[in-house]
């Protein structure tokens, strides 16, 4: 008996720091409310022609504000961590499908660069294992960075060569 009430005080503890890291997910989601949610289910071969390359296996590691890496973005499902497939449109829009969360897709004329980085905001890896794409969104062009871990390098090699649109 007289364990219990320990174990009882670190339960309500654990509990109550989860509760104030939902809080704040949600506040930063409050607070990040004036991007407008990225394009969602369009057909990338309606919105851009083709699709030039892809689609490639990789972990959709996260959307960060850009230069700062530990800055990220959870409004409107952009900061969940999932599988995903990446295809890159003939006319340089990005198609992002992930699991168990909602696909978006990135316009080709809001693309600013691809860039490979050693980590983001839910993944660090060595060297430049990260490729991120950068990019401006909403009206008042928000530049963001959506980062991923490839499968495989070779594709990552790949992407980093499609910077300019065919």
């Amino acid at each position: 008996m007289d364990r219990v009430i320990p174990v009882l005080v670190l339960i309500a503890l654990f509990l109550g720091v989860l509760a104030l890291m939902r809080l704040g997910w949600r506040r930063r989601a409050a607070a990040q409310s004036h991007l407008p949610a990225p394009a969602r289910d369009e057909d990338l071969t309606a919105l851009d022609g083709g699709i030039d390359v892809g689609p490639f296996d990789a972990v959709y590691v996260s959307t960060v504000l850009a230069d700062q890496p530990l800055e990220r973005v959870v409004a409107h499902g952009l900061g969940a961590r999932a599988r995903a497939r990446l295809s890159r449109g003939t006319h340089g829009s990005w198609r992002i499908q992930r699991d168990g969360a909602a696909s978006f897709t990135i316009p080709g004329d809001q693309v600013l660069d691809l860039a490979s980085a050693s980590g983001m905001a839910g993944k660090a890896v060595g060297g430049a294992g990260l490729f991120v794409i950068r990019w401006h969104h909403g009206p008042d062009a928000t530049r963001l960075d959506t980062g991923f871990r490839m499968a495989r390098r070779a594709d990552h090699d790949l992407l980093l060569t499609r910077k300019d649109p065919a």
